[in-house]
């Protein structure tokens, strides 16, 4: 993976969501990101093991129960 940071637009084209999506997760603090003054910026691998961990708490909260 690159050590490069990624901007929102970045970010929203790795997800496949609107711009202000990202932007509205940021500051309610949802996806995890660097504040660099009044610039914010996200690092690729951080955000893919964000990714990761929403896909595993989402199966655990709605995982279906299988009759025994």
């Amino acid at each position: 993976m690159s050590d490069r940071l990624l901007t929102a637009a970045d970010v929203a084209e790795l997800l496949g969501v609107p711009v202000s999506w990202v932007r509205e997760h940021t500051r309610s603090g949802r996806i995890p990101h660097v504040q660099l003054g009044r610039y914010v910026r996200y690092r690729q691998e951080t955000v893919v093991n964000w990714i990761g961990q929403q896909e595993v708490d989402a199966f655990r909260k709605y995982r279906p129960r299988i009759p025994a």
